[in-house]
């Protein structure tokens, strides 16, 4: 590689790093924004990290075909300012070899994308969906929160006033709750329950309130009034049944369990009805393309951005920026609009999300020879 290639390479994989550690940022405000509230609820950091670090591929998968977008028009741009594309091709460089280096990491990001897109994200939102569930029951069950509801029981808030974390003579972890109040729907109607104090422990799926100087109203559906007593036993039956476990949605499939659903669906496809068949592999055909799509975009942004970012005028290298990105906004949203097409067989959802990878390369067949 000459010194020319190796200034392009350098200059771009700098602005690309830039460029990515800033998307990376921006890209995951909305995990960071998630992750706090998980912490809020008193979640264990263990959860927390597992949390955050399965969120980072899909991250990078929005934030590496961006990088390579904003790269390209910024350092093109720039040396186009500066009339370096001119010197170089002057000096009889052809704009193809100008291209050579951003085409290789261009390629490069593409396997990574295909992998993160294929493998890596599809796992990643798994163990996000998992570890959400789990995280749902620890700060529900064990972590009451004084002053505000605790929702995230199925059917059941809770709320009190202060706690205090105590140990039995076992062992055994358990809340004591001042000023309880909780309403339960878990049998179809509404039960309030108030206490001065309350002792809350959770075995099993169920869990167990000591309530002192109660009151329950109603204390049994169609039975009006309230009803008061000293100490009271209330247990809430399969409250925290919920698990760990997440059972997989096409959206956790990577490349090869999407491979193996349509086979299956295919040899299935007699036992239920053709139209529910034939809108289910049209899905799974669907999110096949939709991640390659996506991982392709790497290489469609550099075919498309180096061209609009050489432009010879100031003023034109503005406007090629703002095409650009304009550009890559419009490729994101035709493919995440595509997926409204996902389940109707008739429209071909799986070849039409390849439109805007047949409209980059079009730009870049007319683009290119313009700049030579």
């Amino acid at each position: 590689m000459g010194t020319l290639q190796r200034y392009i390479l350098r200059s771009y994989l700098v602005a690309f790093l830039i460029a990515g550690m800033v998307l990376t940022f921006v890209l995951s405000v909305g995990f960071l924004f998630k992750v706090f509230q998980f912490i809020m609820r008193g979640a264990s950091g263990t959860l927390v990290a597992q949390y955050l670090f399965a969120s980072m591929p899909e991250v990078l998968g929005f934030t590496i075909p961006l990088a390579l977008l904003v790269a390209a028009l910024l350092v093109f741009g720039r040396m186009s300012t500066d009339s370096e594309i001119a010197a170089m091709k002057a000096c009889g460089v052809s704009f193809t070899a100008i291209m050579r280096g951003p085409m290789i990491v261009a390629v490069l990001c593409t396997a990574v994308g295909l992998y993160l897109q294929c493998y890596a994200m599809p796992r990643g939102h798994y163990v996000r969906r998992t570890v959400a569930n789990r995280i749902a029951i620890d700060a529900g069950v064990q972590l009451v929160e004084p002053g505000r509801f605790i929702d995230e029981i199925d059917n059941l808030a809770v709320f009190c006033d202060s706690k205090v974390d105590r140990t039995d003579r076992d062992g055994r972890g358990y809340t004591t709750l001042y000023g309880l109040l909780a309403i339960d729907r878990r049998e179809g109607f509404l039960r309030e329950i108030r206490a001065d104090s309350a002792d809350m422990r959770a075995e099993g799926g169920d869990l167990f309130f000591e309530l002192r100087d109660a009151t329950v109203t109603p204390v049994a559906e169609g039975v009006p009034g309230v009803t008061s007593m000293s100490s009271f036993t209330y247990v809430c039956k399969n409250v925290v049944s919920r698990t760990a476990k997440y059972n997989k949605k096409p959206k956790d499939y990577d490349f090869a369990e999407l491979s193996e659903a349509i086979d299956a669906a295919k040899a299935s496809a007699s036992e239920i009805s053709s139209e529910a068949s034939d809108k289910w592999i049209a899905k799974l055909r669907f999110l096949m393309n939709y991640r390659i799509v996506w991982a392709l975009s790497s290489l469609c942004f550099v075919l498309v951005g180096v061209p609009m970012g050489c432009q010879s005028a100031r003023k034109e290298s503005s406007k090629g920026m703002v095409l650009g990105v304009a550009m890559g906004i419009a490729f994101f949203l035709f493919i995440m609009l595509s997926e409204s097409l996902s389940d109707k067989p008739a429209a071909f959802p799986w070849l039409i999300v390849w439109t805007p990878v047949l409209i980059s390369i079009g730009a870049a067949c007319y683009l290119i020879p313009k700049n030579q």
